[in-house]
């Protein structure tokens, strides 16, 4: 017959050493909880000077002074592993030396005062003389363990207790809280433990067991919070999956979208020259015929004349042929070469958000490895603190109980920790594919629409900066008091959809506002004159912003106001502009300072830059003109490319205020005559690298800054004027 266990339902692995895989032997008791033999965690610590790493849930463990005899002895297991070695002897029926009549003989009983087994005759002397009486409540008899009525207080109250740590001649009768639940004797109590906190083990015993199940039922109320991480991370990884494959799909159909269309405008050229060919053909036999009539009426004389002009109109026809032809093929070849660069940027694209999709699934596999950690540790708790609450055995309990408590503190702290980022993690930033144009888009001649801006009243106002999102939103910053700055989002018919109030530091004498750009389709990268960048959420309002100073610190290059800010979207990089440095700095979307790039010499003020196919394109306020320089990420000098085109308008000299470009990759600079936005005003637009003047339009002579929105009608231009509050509308046409 089995004999039944009061730890049955444990695995039988609890009770074996992880490092030997047999049942402990002196198991030592580490702060993690995990326990080991004595002589494997000796091999463990030899050589190791200070701490070590628990092998198994490798917390970081601080070596007693003592080394190995400092740790402390797991009283409770011992305790389970007795009664595992005495039930296996009595199930086994094993033949054992009687302590009484000394014969080797199948025991019956076990006294755990002579720390002996006992056959049938001996356990009944046990149980019957009065020498015996002080053992008698101390015997384990195997009847006990047959009838199934032995729990694990009854197996508590047969164990003797503990003897007294200084006087180990007299039975300890109380516990010393002062010295961690030691067990004292009478004598201790007017000697060396004098003075100290001294109290019955049955009440020490029962506040630790309280302690403890206070503990467990903390933990079981959070443990479904940590399980539902694990739910949320799969979500997540599901989110990103998705995204990226729609992504994927969309760019498909933009890609077959503007490719049919290339291909048609060849077919129409082609058709076009065809036709030309066949009209300048008939045009050519009509003509011949003409000729001929005429030839035959002036008879011979003339015919040589005719002959001639015969031979000219075939040359004059054939050589017009030759430059529509040259001209046809011209425009094929760009085609061609379109579609090309719209194959590249779109292999670009699928690159970079693959690698956008690796980062996020590795930033959620890394989540959810710490939280599979966390439900390993809180397993491995509760299995302990139950087995050791269900033994009530007193001593033990008021021994172990404060360590595992101990132990505890930080898992309770893991887990009561939240995780609000993790639904951000399916962020991922996408842009739509810009349009590659083979020729040239148009600014309207007039303002199509005129957007009353008026949603922010005060007399110190400045509208500074303006951007726009592939939601469809509108955003404007700038200065609203010698204090503060704002963010405001509105719609396309400017009304408010949020307004945001922005402290600035009052310790600072210069105050230039607020700029701001796209970063993705719901976030707004800003900067401030006040020496703060932060990302803006366009949706909830929510802002987190640091201080520019401490982030760079290792720059030593003058003071790092902040004047313009641009955005690498496709990298999720913010390229923030200072005054009087010389300086470009460079964080990523989590606001982490990347590098520093030293802009060249013959840049004194930055007023506006714009990063657009791998080059910066800078406005240059103060030398009154703008250039292009490099973006190389493994210099620390950027290196003047070329100069953009001036405007020659009126013999003036033009300052330039603002810079942005279209899905087209058409650029579009705001010149103002003066510096500060109060004179005469013009916008240019230039050739895809910048460096061809192509359209000069007149504006408001208050034009502050602009940038591009696409509408259900199509791109449009937006320039925002200083005071006014007011934003003019200009349409964006491809020929």
């Amino acid at each position: 017959m089995a004999c039944p266990s009061p730890w049955k339902d444990i695995a039988d692995t609890f009770f074996e050493c992880s490092i030997c895989l047999d049942l402990f032997k002196e198991p030592k008791l580490l702060p993690c909880l995990h326990r080991f033999c004595k002589q494997c965690l000796e091999s463990i610590i030899d050589g190791q000077a200070g701490t070590f790493e628990c092998p198994l849930c490798k917390d970081v463990c601080k070596i007693p002074n003592n080394r190995i005899d400092g740790f402390k002895t797991d009283f409770h297991m011992k305790s389970m592993l007795q009664f595992i070695q005495l039930q296996k002897t009595f199930e086994n029926k094993e033949e054992r030396e009687c302590i009484g009549c000394e014969e080797k003989l199948k025991v019956t009983a076990y006294c755990f005062i002579c720390k002996e087994f006992l056959c049938v005759q001996c356990y009944q002397f046990h149980l019957t003389k009065k020498v015996f009486v002080k053992h008698q409540k101390h015997v384990l008899a195997l009847i006990d363990l047959e009838e199934k009525s032995l729990t694990q207080e009854k197996l508590a109250s047969l164990m003797e207790a503990p003897r007294c740590h200084i006087h180990p001649e007299h039975k300890a009768k109380l516990c010393c809280c002062t010295c961690g639940n030691l067990p004292v004797c009478m004598t201790c109590t007017y000697d060396e433990h004098k003075g100290h906190e001294l109290r019955d083990v049955r009440k020490v015993a029962n506040d630790e067991r309280e302690h403890l199940k206070e503990i467990l039922e903390e933990l079981s109320k959070r443990k479904d919070t940590v399980f539902n991480i694990a739910d949320k991370i799969n979500r997540v990884n599901n989110d990103v999956l998705s995204i990226v494959a729609e992504t994927k799909a969309k760019w498909q159909n933009q890609y077959k979208d503007q490719t049919r269309k290339l291909q048609n405008e060849k077919e129409k050229e082609q058709k076009k020259f065809n036709r030309f060919k066949k009209d300048i053909e008939e045009s050519t036999r009509h003509e011949l015929k003409e000729l001929e009539t005429e030839m035959e009426e002036k008879i011979r004389k003339i015919r040589d004349e005719y002959d001639r002009m015969i031979k000219s109109k075939l040359r004059e026809s054939k050589e017009t042929e030759d430059i529509k032809r040259n001209e046809i093929e011209n425009r094929e070849l760009k085609i061609d070469e379109t579609i090309h660069k719209l194959d590249a940027l779109v292999n670009e694209r699928n690159k970079t958000i693959d690698e956008q999709q690796q980062h996020k699934l590795r930033e959620t596999q890394n989540l959810s490895d710490l939280c599979n950690q966390w439900v390993r540790k809180f397993e491995h708790f509760s299995t302990i603190s139950s087995s050791v609450i269900e033994s009530y055995n007193h001593w033990t309990d008021a021994q172990c109980i404060p360590d595992i408590r101990a132990a505890s503190e930080p898992l309770v702290e893991d887990i009561m920790k939240d995780f609000p980022e993790i639904e951000s993690l399916s962020e991922i930033t996408i842009d739509d594919l810009p349009i590659l144009c083979i020729d040239r888009v148009n600014i309207s001649d007039t303002v199509e629409s005129v957007v009353d801006v008026d949603v922010i009243k005060t007399t110190e106002f400045f509208l500074i900066s303006i951007t726009s999102t592939g939601s469809g939103n509108i955003i404007v910053s700038g200065r609203l008091s010698l204090d503060h700055s704002f963010i405001t989002v509105i719609n396309r018919q400017g009304r408010q959809i949020r307004h945001n109030k922005i402290d600035e530091d009052k310790g600072n004498s210069l105050h230039f506002g607020r700029y701001c750009a796209a970063l993705s389709r719901d976030k707004i990268a800003s900067v401030c004159g006040s020496n703060q960048v932060g990302i803006y959420n366009i949706h909830d309002g929510s802002f987190t912003q640091n201080k520019i100073t401490p982030l760079s610190d290792d720059i030593t290059v003058g003071t790092k106001w902040a004047r313009c800010i641009t955005t690498d979207t496709i990298r999720g990089h913010i390229i923030v502009g200072t005054l009087n440095t010389g300086l470009l700095l460079i964080f990523d979307e989590e606001l982490n300072f990347i590098r520093a790039l030293k802009l060249p010499e013959v840049i004194k003020w930055p007023r506006d830059i714009l990063y657009h196919e791998g080059v910066l394109l800078v406005c240059d306020s103060e030398s009154r003109f703008a250039c292009a320089v490099t973006m190389d990420t493994s210099k620390t000098e950027a290196e003047l490319l070329y100069e953009v085109p001036k405007p020659d308008i009126d013999g003036l000299t033009w300052y330039p205020l603002s810079i942005c470009k279209d899905r087209a990759g058409f650029v579009y600079i705001l010149w103002s005559q003066t510096d500060y936005s109060t004179g005469k005003g013009i916008i240019t637009q230039y050739s895809e690298d910048g460096q061809q003047l192509l359209t000069t339009k007149r504006t408001e002579d208050t034009a502050r800054c602009m940038t591009t929105l696409m509408t259900e009608e199509g791109e449009k231009l937006l320039v925002a004027t200083l005071q006014s509050r007011k934003m003019l509308c200009y349409g964006l046409m491809p020929e």
